[in-house]
């Protein structure tokens, strides 16, 4: 054996300084728990997934988010979780207070499953994100109610439940804003308030006023308090506005600076909660929730909260239109010249849309909108996985701008595989809407 380098050729030289200079290649790091995926749930997920949240798991403690760290991932992987409908990479739209995570914390969150979840180094300091408070406005607190389970696909341990509530106003005053505070964060999925008219026409068409209506849905359940409305407030009732939205996770809502919706000194407030029973049918658990308006008495710029549904206009058109059965993806495109319907005989000549709600039932899959005139087109909105479930408002970093010569497209695509009957349009789960919702302003 050769023990002396001065034997060995140069090429061979070279290859033995090569290897014994060469540093073995740094290890990869390991996605662990608290270093890396902790630090996104904190941010993102762990105002639903904490002790006493709607959340039917913990993803604050190791142990927990351990034992679902398969599902987890796969819940990102898919954009099902959080619960942010809209897409949100800056193609269609830009909103403020995205809930949606990044391709790398969804990267992030599979490595650390794959890993076999390692738990990482203990923390201390991460600390959810604490959702702002109102300090005071108009209380509306609905009833304590006991939610039971309907039963049925869409609502098998759930419940939509409406309250009527007298605001007690003397005059007309504008919402700038407003926060929910459930009484039982464990049951209350999402609500929705509206000021209704009760002496206004319903939708039925058959000349009944929305008091009569509700007073209709109400006798349905006559031992307890409210009245059934999968369907904003109940089916029938004529809903102008929607101007307060909610989901777990959200705090305060402002409206932009100097804006406002009124509602006014007649109109009462319709409270829609969606209960979710984690114990299923025989739960007792009971909730009352607050919603806080913050009230003023002017505004510099008043807005408008806009329902956009041309599929469920054609109700009130001749022969509706209607859904293909057995299908399992069926579209529907409307166009509205919206700039025209709004800005008519007005002063003038653009609108602000500071913000936008999307709206189907259980068949619903996807849905889309554009805002365009004879110079393109504009992505303002845009949901590749609906979810019945999850319903609020999407605000707009970057307002689009509304002309007379815009027009609104609304698609939607469903899925009607389970259906034998054609689906027409409707306020009922039974039937489908491709609605959506607009909050204009007039600018500065």
């Amino acid at each position: 054996m050769l023990r002396d380098l001065r034997y060995l050729t140069p090429a061979l030289l070279v290859l033995a300084s090569a290897c014994k200079d060469e540093e073995p290649p740094p290890a990869e790091e390991t996605t662990t728990y608290w270093q890396h995926a902790a630090p996104i749930f904190f941010d993102k997920c762990v105002g639903c997934h904490t002790e006493g949240g709607i959340a039917p798991f913990r993803l604050d403690t190791y142990e927990d988010a351990s034992t679902w760290a398969q599902a987890s991932a796969a819940a990102v992987a898919s954009r099902t979780m959080p619960p942010w409908l809209m897409t949100s990479d800056g193609s269609c739209g830009d909103f403020r207070g995205s809930l949606a995570l990044s391709q790398e914390q969804i990267d992030t969150i599979a490595a650390w499953a794959d890993a076999d979840a390692p738990e990482g180094e203990p923390r201390t300091d991460l600390k959810p994100v604490e959702p702002s408070r109102l300090e005071a406005g108009l209380d509306l607190v609905t009833p304590d109610f006991v939610p039971e389970a309907q039963g049925g696909p869409l609502a098998a341990f759930d419940e939509y439940r409406c309250f009527l509530v007298e605001p007690g106003l003397d005059r007309d005053k504008f919402i700038t804003g407003y926060e929910i505070t459930p009484g039982n964060p464990q049951l209350v999925h999402h609500v929705i308030a509206m000021p209704v008219d009760l002496d206004a026409e319903s939708w039925l068409g058959d000349g009944s006023t929305n008091r009569e209506v509700i007073e209709k849905l109400d006798a349905e359940s006559p031992d307890r308090v409210g009245w059934p409305c999968f369907s904003s407030a109940g089916d029938g009732v004529s809903v102008e506005q929607q101007p307060v939205t909610w989901a777990p996770g959200m705090g305060v809502v402002d409206y932009p600076a100097g804006t406002g919706v009124r509602i006014r000194e007649t109109e009462v407030v319709v409270v829609q909660i969606h209960y979710n029973l984690h114990d299923g049918p025989g739960s007792t658990a009971s909730d009352s929730t607050r919603v806080r308006l913050r009230l003023e008495d002017s505004v510099e710029r008043e807005g408008m909260f806009l329902l956009v549904d041309e599929f469920l206009d054609t109700l009130f058109e001749g022969e509706p239109a209607s859904l293909a059965p057995g299908k399992p993806d069926v579209r529907y495109d409307s166009e509205t010249p919206i700039g025209e319907w709004l800005l008519a005989g007005s002063s003038v000549d653009a609108l602000e849309v500071h913000g936008i709600f999307p709206h189907m039932h259980e068949r619903g899959r996807k849905w889309r909108v554009t805002l365009g005139d004879d110079a393109g087109e504009q992505c303002i909105g845009d949901v590749q996985r609906w979810d019945f479930a999850w319903q609020m408002y999407y605000f707009f970093e970057d307002p689009p701008l509304l002309t007379r010569k815009s027009r609104l497209k609304i698609t939607c695509e469903f899925d009607t595989s389970g259906d034998k009957e054609p689906i027409t349009p409707g306020w009922g789960t039974q039937n489908e809407m491709c609605l959506a919702g607009l909050f204009v302003v007039p600018p500065k």
